[in-house]
This record gives C-alpha cells, sequence and structure tokens, in this order.
C-alpha cells in the first residue's frame, strides 16, 4: 500500500540525549507538499503500583507548565535505549518510588501523540510490593512518591487534577480490562 505521505527530504533541526526534532519537506497523495515536524523519542513505561486498594503516585515539578503534578511513575532509559521494556519498568519503579514489585503484569502498549511523534509506553501494574530505597536521577530532584487510595486516584482524575495524559489513559486502561476496582 502507498503511504498517504511522501517524505521528500528530512532535515535534523535539534538533537540532545532525550530527543530528536526533525523537519521534513513531505509531498501529500494529492500532490501537494508541505512540511511535517517530528520529535523522535524512545518509547518509555508507565508502572501502576498496587496494594490491596492503594496505589502509588510520585508528584514532581513539571517545567513546562511551572506546577507539582501527580503522576504514575514513568520514564526511559536514555543512556541504555535498548533495554526490555520489563527492565526499564523494574528500574523506574525502584528508581522513582523506592519499590520493587515481584510480580508484574502486562497491559498494554499505547502511544503518547501520534500527530507528531512515534513514541509510544508500555503500560505495567506491580504488585507484591517491597520497599528498598528511591535512585533519583539528576533531572529528578524534588520527585516524591506516596500511596494513595486507587478510589482517591480516580476521584483525581476525574475532577481534572491528575493532568498527564499518560498516567490517565494507563490507569483506565488497567481498570477497563479489570485489573484494579
Amino acid at each position: 500500500m502507498k503511504p498517504e505521505i511522501h517524505t521528500l527530504a528530512s532535515t535534523e533541526i535539534y538533537r540532545n540525549r532525550w530527543m530528536t526534532l526533525k523537519e521534513d519537506k513531505i509531498q501529500r497523495a494529492d500532490g501537494s507538499e508541505g512540511i511535517y515536524s517530528v520529535i523522535e523519542k524512545n518509547d518509555f513505561v508507565v508502572i501502576l503500583p498496587v496494594e490491596q486498594d492503594s496505589i502509588f503516585v510520585v508528584e514532581q515539578y513539571r517545567y513546562p507548565i511551572s506546577e507539582r503534578t501527580i503522576e504514575l511513575p514513568q520514564g526511559s532509559w536514555e543512556l541504555d535505549p535498548g533495554a526490555t521494556p520489563e527492565a526499564l519498568a523494574a528500574g523506574e519503579l525502584q528508581e522513582e518510588t523506592g519499590l520493587i514489585a515481584d510480580r508484574w503484569q502486562y497491559v498494554g502498549y499505547q502511544k503518547l501523540a501520534q500527530g507528531y511523534s512515534a513514541q509510544g509506553y508500555h503500560i505495567y501494574l506491580a504488585s507484591e510490593l517491597r520497599y528498598q530505597g528511591q535512585s533519583l536521577d539528576a533531572e529528578e530532584v524534588g520527585l516524591t512518591a506516596r500511596k494513595m487510595k486507587i478510589s482517591e486516584f480516580l476521584q483525581l482524575v476525574l475532577a481534572g487534577k491528575v493532568t498527564d495524559a499518560t498516567s490517565v489513559t494507563a490507569f483506565l486502561l488497567a481498570r477497563a480490562r479489570g485489573l484494579i476496582d
């Protein structure tokens, strides 16, 4: 099947260890030309650490919106892009919350923002948790973790207080699949 949009040229505009920004000159199926900006980022993981009727969340300052946000633990390893999603999930859970999970369940895979990036994320439910201690990266200074009732987290989502789309989607997908109440 012929793609609806054909890339005529691609220019790298910017790169750092977390992302690459490209500007592509494109041709649409009708022959018209245009430009398309694309952000390339590695896939990441989001974890739902559940213990009975509670879930562990993180809170951190998000510079682009100038506020602290409640989210599920998540992340990627820019320095180890070949890490398996399972290893990444276990590592991010321990780094951000200090927790180790003895039981993992794969929930699914979603795309983050397919209008400008192919980046996606793997969702895992972690249970049978034990505390070992956080090991935050320099970029995570100020990140805190805490336990809250699942019902409270749902109310925060419904009230628009949890605005991270990844956290909301992961939580609602796990709930729709009957993995959490």
